[in-house]
């Protein structure tokens, strides 16, 4: 091969490869950069509002943290998280027992069986 033909060839190589790192840049600044200028903006604008109210003499309430899990009894927790999954289980089991009677569409043997098991005998859309 001939000289000019290398140089040829790694110019095109450097210059892709430039233009992927660019390409990597600017999907990288438009994803996480911007997002979290967003966030700072909302941040600036909630810590103006508590200022100026403060400044006449009003205070806002802060928002109270969650109580830290860290500490929490492992039973506890668990209990916690079933008691939630057993919740939304049974709110998504009725909206959708209420969606089928809504449209005339008739219901899962294996819903039947759930909403007895859980005392839930006809459910009725509220509309």
């Amino acid at each position: 091969m001939l000289w000019w033909m290398w140089v040829l060839l790694w110019t095109v190589l450097l210059l892709g490869s430039a233009v992927f790192i660019g390409w990597l840049l600017y999907r990288t600044l438009r994803g996480q950069v911007l997002r979290a200028l967003d966030d700072l903006e909302r941040t600036a604008g909630d810590f103006s509002v508590r200022w100026n109210a403060a400044a006449q003499g009003q205070s806002t309430p802060l928002r109270t943290p969650a109580p830290s899990a860290l500490f929490t009894p492992v039973d506890e927790t668990r209990a916690a998280y079933r008691s939630g999954r057993d919740q939304r289980q049974t709110a998504r089991l009725i909206r959708r027992m209420q969606r089928r009677e809504a449209l005339g569409q008739p219901q899962s043997y294996r819903d039947v069986r759930r909403a007895e098991m859980k005392g839930l005998h006809h459910v009725r859309s509220s509309g």
